[in-house]
């Protein structure tokens, strides 16, 4: 790891142009489980690294009639504890399936979101990807288990955040502050298919941050929950999940939002499964039919076809257990 200027900016206003004058140099630092682990792997070597531990318009969990705001700088254990939170049941079981204890005492919100990929051929130094400017997905023809199954052309990455297909399905919206000042956008439209955008996961600039997130207190209405399949229940990412917030009269669903993790290069809108699930009964067959339509374009890799079915029966399994909570 190399050398590098350590920054503590007075406040967020200030951050946009120390970005922007230190272009791809600057690194922004909160929790550090991503940021860290990125310069350690060699994938960032930065020159300045910016200290977002210290500003407090960055950490706070407030309830009002917009709805729930959370700081981006919020710490992931915060959010668990948080009364006004619990009123999201959805976002809580999103939040608490994150890593570790460890890791939720230290990590983010807006790190949550912002963390890079954790492919292997991305994360290792001994493969130029695609994402770090090569020529190659590596993950086409190599190891490709965990990797996406829908969106992937040309660069076949899953998003690895929990939170993110949750805030989605809870029709979140992200603050993002720049030089031009601040923007809103719906957390669907934060993220970009590699097609978009071959070298990011995220709309942001070079000179942005993000700066708060808005769960709307409509969202509040909603039944919600969060399902998450990995190997290892202690504290791996997912191989698939699922996000529900719906309106359920009995069995009837209603205004229904799904969002997938794990299965695609950004949180997964399901609007195909959505539109087949609207005003039907939450029955077996409903659900997966709805997954089917969802997953009929899916383009799975040699090794991770066991993705599709998966999706399928976890679509499955969350309606049910909405149904019960």
């Amino acid at each position: 790891m190399k050398s590098f200027q350590y920054v503590n900016p007075k406040d967020v206003k200030s951050i946009p142009q120390i970005l922007a004058d230190a272009g791809e140099a600057a690194l922004l630092y909160a929790g550090g489980t991503d940021a860290l682990a990125r310069m350690k792997e060699g994938i960032n070597s930065p020159d300045i690294v910016v200290n977002l531990k210290k500003l407090k318009d960055l950490s706070f969990i407030k309830a009002d009639s917009e709805g729930l705001q959370i700081g981006a700088g919020t710490k992931l254990v915060d959010i668990l504890e948080s009364k006004q939170a619990k009123d999201f049941a959805g976002l809580i079981e999103a939040v608490k399936s994150v890593g570790t204890i460890q890791l939720r005492n230290m990590g983010t919100l807006g790190g949550n979101l912002c963390q890079r990929p954790r492919c292997w051929y991305y994360r290792s130094a001994r493969f130029d990807c695609l994402r770090k400017g090569g020529d190659t997905c590596f993950a086409i023809y190599g190891d490709n288990k965990y990797h996406c199954i829908i969106g992937g052309d040309p660069c076949f990455i899953v998003h690895p955040s929990d939170i993110a297909p949750m805030l989605i399905a809870l029709d979140a919206q992200i603050e993002i502050v720049g030089l031009d000042g601040e923007r809103q956008v719906k957390a669907e439209e934060f993220f970009v298919l590699p097609e978009q955008d071959p070298y990011h996961e995220n709309i942001l600039k070079q000179h942005e941050l993000v700066t708060k997130i808005v769960v709307p207190a409509e969202s509040k209405t909603l039944k919600s929950h969060y399902v998450k399949f990995r190997e290892r229940d202690s504290f791996d990412f997912a191989m698939v999940s699922v996000a529900v917030a719906a309106h359920m009269s009995g069995t009837t669903v209603s205004d229904v939002r799904i969002a997938y993790g794990g299965v695609a290069p950004k949180p997964w809108r399901a609007s195909k499964a959505e539109a087949a699930l609207t005003g039907k009964e939450a029955t077996e067959e409903n659900i997966l039919n709805a997954a089917a339509a969802e997953f009929a374009d899916a383009e799975p890799l040699e090794q991770n076809e066991y993705k599709v079915r998966l999706a399928k029966n976890l679509l499955k399994r969350t309606f049910r257990e909405l149904g019960e909570a």
